[in-house]
């Protein structure tokens, strides 16, 4: 029996990575699996689109469609109609751990089809109806970093809503994912208004406070963070660290993997 992927890639479906390319947000830019499961997919053919300009042409019924967004439900009406032509024209349209993303000042009104999903999972904890797989960027292993504390507090702010409140040391997430981890990893709190850097920070086991989230991204974590009320201290106090958290997360994307391969491997 000859294995799959040892054929050639032009008698296997292409697969199509799909995602936010954002370099101003690094959670955007290393959210799509093909980073991290590298040695599977590197044996097809592979093509990465950007979730603002999909190359609709260019993807079979029978490809592959991987959605590996981040944040892309809810979020904009024009990702909303993408989503639904990637329903509508391809067979095989897998979300690997995408989220709901509705912004409090910005409804929607495109609804998605979710029951077209060939294979459903979100990032959202015990979302109604929806397999929960946390971002796959938890494979990576900068989070693995660990370094001697250089204080007690660190902010990472979202570039389009800066935090001024406190005078603690703070980066925003433009930086890189090494500098983000390194600060991280140089801190014993992080307090955030940024999706990726709660959850990064949380996978390396510090105790994170949201400040003023604007979306409904912060509400479904695995371990939902302290909200900043107001009382620093007790927030702090009532906040909590996750040390199996980075394990656990890396087990759940492999496990989807798992699921993934044996869709591409039937076709």
């Amino acid at each position: 029996m000859i294995l799959k992927k040892y054929l050639p890639k032009y008698l296997k479906p292409t697969i199509h990575f799909v995602h936010v390319i954002e370099p101003r947000n690094q959670g955007d830019m290393l959210c799509y699996p093909y980073l991290y499961f590298k040695d599977y997919f590197k044996h097809y053919n592979c093509q990465i689109h950007s979730t603002k300009n999909i190359s609709f042409g260019s993807i079979l019924t029978s490809d592959v469609v991987i959605l590996a967004s981040g944040g892309c439900f809810e979020v904009l009406d024009r990702f909303q109609d993408h989503i639904n032509t990637l329903l509508d024209i391809n067979d095989n349209v897998i979300s690997w751990g995408c989220g709901h993303n509705e912004h409090n000042d910005r409804p929607v009104y495109w609804h998605i089809d979710y029951h077209k999903f060939k294979l459903l999972s979100v990032r959202d904890y015990n979302f109604p109806g929806q397999e929960y797989v946390p971002c796959v960027s938890a494979r990576n292993p900068l989070l693995d970093l660990q370094l001697v504390e250089k204080r007690e507090i660190g902010i990472i702010e979202h570039q389009d809503f800066p935090i001024n409140e406190f005078r603690f040391d703070k980066i925003d997430h433009k930086q890189s994912m090494e500098k983000i981890c390194k600060f991280v990893a140089e801190s014993k709190i992080i307090i955030t208004n940024t999706y990726h850097a709660a959850y990064w920070s949380q996978l390396m086991n510090r105790k994170v406070i949201l400040y003023k989230p604007f979306s409904s991204k912060f509400k479904n974590f695995r371990h939902q963070p302290i909200e900043y009320s107001g009382d620093l201290k007790r927030d702090i106090e009532l906040s909590k660290n996750y040390p199996l958290f980075l394990s656990e997360s890396r087990e759940i994307n492999k496990r989807f993997f798992i699921k993934v391969k044996k869709i591409i491997e039937s076709i």
